[in-house]
């Protein structure tokens, strides 16, 4: 069915029909364990199992670090003091580190691009603009190789040029291809 003058009514999407496998599909039998099944468990002590066999209420490793001791405790030996400064300035330098990596991405974010700050160079001589953009070699370029291209220029001006000209076709018969 088509509405040529109402494009909110699109044609349906026409695709192939389901392979004929996956119409008579067989699924194994359902092999939830007695234990949870819904007439032996309620609802929240299958969720409180689960939640046990899985540690969800377990905390991270995040949540333990916030909930450690911000204070530092007095060493009682040298050894102790030892590792307790190492361990302080490692985390130090660490965070350190973190923040310089965070001042230079925020500081790259906020210059953008530098696109628009470069400046153009747009040449005023339009036969070099278009001999730029048509791959040929102007007067300042290299020299120009002597070819059957170059002949009438070199006729014409008497001698040297750097003035390109097409090839001439050939007015012979053309063959097709079969």
């Amino acid at each position: 069915m088509s509405h040529p003058n109402n494009p909110e009514y699109a044609d349906p999407v026409i695709r192939a029909p389901s392979p004929a496998s996956s119409v008579g599909s067989v699924h194994a039998p359902d092999q939830t364990a007695s234990s949870d099944s819904e007439s032996v468990l309620s609802q929240p002590a299958f969720e409180r199992k689960w939640a046990d066999r899985l540690d969800l209420r377990r905390a991270t490793r995040e949540e333990e670090l916030a909930d450690a001791e911000p204070l530092i405790l007095r060493p009682s030996t040298a050894m102790e003091e030892r590792v307790l400064s190492d361990r302080i300035v490692r985390n130090l330098r660490h965070k350190v580190e973190e923040l310089e990596e965070n001042e230079l991405f925020e500081q790259t974010m906020l210059r953008g691009s530098q696109a628009g700050m470069e400046e153009q160079t747009v040449p005023s001589d339009i036969d070099a603009l278009m001999r730029g953009m048509m791959g040929t070699p102007g007067p300042a370029d290299a020299t120009i190789t002597n070819g059957p291209w170059t002949q009438n220029a070199l006729r014409e001006s008497g001698g040297t040029s750097s003035v390109i000209t097409a090839p001439k076709r050939s007015k012979g018969k053309a063959r097709s291809r079969k």
